[in-house]
């Protein structure tokens, strides 16, 4: 009569490291984020994980290293209700198929950005409710950014600030866009191009205020305070805003993002729809909205998704330990016309 077979080894981490004559230290970082190990080590590692039916203990790896295994993102959301914020899923898209290759879940929080988030970063570091943060709307002396820092904390945040020791970031260049939104404007024939944005005490908005002025400036355009406006990042408010500036001269308008130029475009509409079509749009854009409007626009863009992704994979860094030189990256848009013509 044959013996019982004996039950198989449990696979584990070392059991694959000598699989493949790697350090356990390696095929750890292969499973986890990757940080540090190349993406040949890293497929290898996973598929042999797979093909050894390799299944990680996270409530032990939980207990060893006293991690919590989420990262948190607290991003800024606006009242914005008449047509929505696709550029926001784009980026929790991206951020989310970053992490889908960890061990990490995620959790959202959304921040009203009329509030600075303090107490919502101190109830997370005081619970240790994750092990990094993802963070936007950054200002010039960020409370935020001060009291992670303080704390040892890892974070990661969508902008920079101004006057703060250096910290991890992932940002666009703000001028460079406004810049070149503006001057493509310019090339186009435009001469009174009004600015619509949001409250210059966010950084970005800061940047594009620079940008917006060197382009008039390079043009040997006059800067009029008059075609300046700030508001909320609502599409209603910047309809009415449109409708003034547009009253004033306005022959072009140089929004911040989607829902500005929603509402921008429509106060042009209501206020005189037969000039819709020759007043010029700009618009810094991570989504592919602009295709589908039937205006003329000056598209400078950014996937919101790859910025999604980027934060994501920079707060991994910070997590495993990178200085924070290795944890800081600006992008540029890439300027895209929709029926315009050159």
């Amino acid at each position: 009569m044959a013996g019982k077979k004996k039950n198989a080894s449990p696979v584990t981490m070392r059991t694959i490291a000598d699989k493949l004559g790697v350090s356990v230290t390696t095929v750890s970082r292969s499973l986890d984020s990757g940080y540090k190990t190349s993406p040949d080590v890293v497929a290898k590692v996973r598929a042999m994980a797979d093909s050894l039916g390799y299944v990680r203990n996270l409530e032990g790896l939980k207990l060893r290293t006293g991690k919590t295994l989420v990262m948190m993102a607290l991003l800024g959301t606006t009242p914005e209700e008449e047509v929505g914020d696709s550029g926001s899923v784009g980026l929790l898209n991206g951020i989310h198929q970053r992490f889908a290759e960890t061990e990490y879940s995620v959790r959202t929080i959304p921040v009203s950005i009329d509030t600075d988030g303090l107490e919502h970063v101190k109830e997370v570091v005081r619970g240790r409710n994750a092990d990094g943060l993802i963070l936007d709307h950054t200002t010039p002396q960020d409370s935020r950014i001060k009291y992670l820092q303080d704390s040892r904390f890892p974070f990661v945040t969508f902008g920079r600030s101004e006057s703060l020791p250096e910290h991890p970031y992932f940002d666009i260049d703000n001028e460079y866009a406004a810049w070149q939104g503006a001057t493509s404007l310019i090339r186009s024939g435009y001469r009174k191009l009004a600015f619509l944005d949001a409250d210059p005490e966010f950084v970005f908005v800061r940047q594009r205020m620079r940008g917006y002025e060197r382009a008039m400036q390079e043009a040997g355009l006059a800067l009029n305070p008059a075609l300046v406006q700030h508001i909320p990042l609502q599409a209603d408010l910047a309809r009415d805003a449109a409708r003034i500036l547009f009253r004033k001269g306005a022959d072009s308008f140089v929004c911040v993002n989607e829902m500005v130029f929603l509402g921008a475009r429509a106060g042009v509409r209501l206020e005189q729809s037969d000039l819709l079509d020759k007043t010029g749009f700009s618009v810094r854009t991570g989504t592919h909205l602009a295709e589908y409007i039937g205006t003329p626009v000056h598209a400078s863009y950014y996937s919101r998704m790859s910025s999604g992704w980027h934060l994501a994979d920079t707060l991994l860094k910070c997590v495993e330990g990178a200085v924070v030189k290795q944890c800081q990256q600006i992008v540029r848009t890439e300027l895209r016309l929709h029926g315009v013509n050159d």
